[in-house]
């Protein structure tokens, strides 16, 4: 009997649906718990990455307290509580050519850009209590694009007498005869980079591509002035637009310029050509745009200047001038973040000066031969900082180092100053060479400055053309005088001038020459200056400071 109630029993489906319907029920609503709870994970998600994002771009924005800004913006966004905040430094590189993952690099100096990894426990409601909470990590990359442009050598200074239109002409090929006035309107003529670049392009019929393109193109020093005149004019210095004009119709059209060596422009050179760019709108004084393109333009690197007689003091003065290679990756002016360089170029000098002799050297020609080696100064971007609600309290900190000079009074060949890959050797010079009195001299001196020191510029410096230097020497002393107060003297007397005193020539010698030494100071500084180097000094100065607001990178 009971086993028949169970073959019933079995046999019966009375109700089987609503059994089935109850287990699926049960599956249904799980599932549907679990889906609330990821779309509330991924919202959750959409939320921490907004935060993170503004974090990032208020962390780049102020790389100094990268982290402190990161979490006080995530704690004002409701994140302040993650189980693992990453803040991590490096370098962006705003490149299209550049894979986007490619384009952080962490720990790359100088830092513009922060990538922030956060990490916090997802929040559950149903599945809670069949599964552990789950990590959500989220990544954003924020970089800023603040940048300055700056140069070396712009002391702006008039440049005055014939000195400046010797060298002048020689660098450039042509005879110069500019006046005190012509050079004072180059001086004071600003021209905005980008009016520069524009009519480069221009003269080289450069339509469409970047201004990268137009810094590869090979172009000559008459294109260079030229497009410098159009500039000035486009800003109303028309005096100096006629002064930079008359130069490029007496260049030496058979030389070119490498204006990758004349203007550096950074991330800016992917900049299309033709659109303004706040970046470019920098202001250089045409004078030391004409000098820097000349020295580039000078292909035998080496220039002499036969001043004769014209200097009052000296019998005779001449002159040698070598200029090497700028160094790779610098330009004359530079545009760019924190850690752009802009250097020098070597620089080698060969002085002699002669004075007539009195007494025992009456109708004797004294000679004073001096050598002058110039090593690179450089100047580095150390940071630019952006306050204000314009950027009108923008700030810019250039680490600058003058160059290390070396200075013999000696003999050197004129001909080989150029071979900068051999320093050569300085020679004993020849002071006096008579029938009966022969003196020879050697003296040397360095000035060398092995730290840079940190110079900071405001808008209103930039505004007001404020030059800035760092000096490793006394401004009164002097190098050639030190030079002449050491140097081994040696005198050798023939056999019929036995009974002259070699003391006495000494003394002779030494009051003759030191008052040249001031005289070719005199020479030296407006040389140095047109040059665009010091002895012992570098002169640093910021033509503009382009603040970009911080933005989400990646």
């Amino acid at each position: 009997m009971a086993c028949q109630h169970v073959r019933r029993l079995l046999a019966d489906r009375t109700g089987s649906i609503g059994v089935v319907l109850a287990l699926f029920l049960t599956v249904v609503v799980s599932l549907c718990a679990l889906a609330i709870d990821m779309g509330s994970l991924y919202l959750e998600r959409r939320t921490m990455q907004g935060a993170v994002d503004l974090a990032a771009v208020a962390a780049a924005s102020d790389l100094d307290r990268a982290e402190a800004a990161a979490q006080a913006t995530l704690a004002a966004n409701g994140f302040g509580a993650v189980r693992v905040l990453s803040v991590v430094k490096g370098r962006y590189e705003r490149d299209r050519t550049l894979a986007p993952d490619v384009r952080f690099e962490a720990g790359r100096e100088p830092f513009n850009a922060v990538r922030l990894d956060v990490a916090a426990p997802g929040q559950l409601y149903f599945a809670k209590s069949f599964m552990a909470e789950p990590e959500i990590s989220v990544s954003a990359i924020g970089s800023t694009d603040a940048r300055a442009t700056f140069s070396i050598g712009s002391r702006l200074l008039a440049v005055r007498g014939g000195l400046a239109n010797a060298i002048l002409g020689a660098l450039l090929g042509g005879s110069i005869t500019l006046s005190v006035m012509d050079y004072e309107a180059l001086v004071n003529a600003d021209v905005r980079l980008l009016d520069f670049l524009s009519a480069l392009a221009v003269e080289l019929d450069i339509t469409a591509g970047t201004y990268g393109d137009v810094l590869d193109a090979d172009v000559g020093i008459r294109q260079v002035l030229r497009a410098v005149a159009t500039a000035a004019r486009a800003q109303g210095h028309t005096a100096a637009a006629a002064v930079v004009t008359t130069l490029a119709s007496r260049a030496d059209q058979s030389l070119t310029v490498p204006l990758d060596a004349l203007v550096q422009l950074g991330p800016l050179a992917h900049a299309e050509v033709g659109p303004a760019h706040p970046g470019l709108g920098a202001g250089l004084d045409a004078l030391s745009l004409v000098s820097a393109a000349a020295q580039l333009a000078n292909g035998k690197r080496q220039v002499a200047v036969n001043l004769g007689a014209s200097v009052p003091g000296l019998l005779g003065l001449t002159l040698d001038v070598a200029i090497g290679e700028p160094a790779q990756y610098s330009g004359w002016v530079t545009t760019g973040q924190a850690g752009a360089t802009v250097r020098t170029a070597q620089t080698r000098l060969r002085l002699v000066a002669e004075v007539g002799g009195t007494g025992l050297l009456a109708g004797v020609r004294v000679r004073l031969p001096l050598y002058i080696e110039l090593a690179h100064a450089e100047a580095r971007l150390k940071a630019v900082t952006c306050r204000g609600p314009s950027g009108d309290g923008a700030q810019a900190v250039v680490t600058a180092r003058p160059a290390v000079v070396k200075a013999w009074i000696g003999d050197v060949p004129a001909g080989g100053l150029a071979t900068f890959n051999s320093s050569g050797g300085v020679a004993r010079g020849n002071i006096v060479q008579a029938a009966l009195i022969t003196v020879t001299g050697r003296a040397y001196g360095e000035m060398i400055h092995a730290v840079g020191e940190d110079l900071r510029f405001t808008q209103r410096d930039v505004d007001t053309r404020e030059v800035k230097i760092v000096s490793v020497r006394d401004h009164l002393s002097s190098l050639t005088g030190s030079l002449l107060r050491t140097i081994d003297l040696q005198v050798e007397i023939g056999p019929l001038g036995l009974g002259l005193s070699v003391g006495a020539i000494k003394s002779l010698v030494l009051g003759l020459l030191t008052p040249v030494t001031a005289t070719l100071d005199g020479v030296l500084d407006p040389l140095l200056e047109l040059l665009g180097v010091s002895l012992g000094e570098v002169d640093v100065r910021v033509h503009g400071i382009s603040c970009g607001s911080a933005v989400l990178s990646g």
